[in-house]
This record gives structure tokens, sequence and C-alpha cells, in this order.
């Protein structure tokens, strides 16, 4: 089981989150894939460090 985690949009931000929604649902898949999907594209270029290990 994974866990569960919050995100909060801007009200200015809520044009980019409904795009986001709109793509999820066109492709059937899960909000939380597309940003981890997203958020591992964004390290993968700014942050390029193999991940850690977990405990």
């Amino acid at each position: 089981m994974g866990k569960a985690a919050a995100v909060y949009v801007r009200d200015s931000d809520l044009p980019l989150w409904e795009r986001a929604e709109r793509y999820a649902r066109e492709r059937r898949m899960p909000m939380s894939g597309l940003v981890m999907a997203a958020l591992e594209a964004y390290l993968a270029e700014h942050d390029p460090q193999p991940p850690r290990k977990r405990r």
C-alpha cells in the first residue's frame, strides 16, 4: 500500500491542474501516476542523482 499525500494547487495554477486531469483521464491513468511520471522526468533533468535507498 502506498503513502497518501495531498497536493494543494494555487488558484492561479488551476488551469494547469485541470489540463493535467484531462490528459490523465483521456489516457485512463490515475493522477498519481501522472504526477509521479512528471516528478521523475523533472528530477532526471534537474537532479540526475540516483535515488537513495529507503530504510
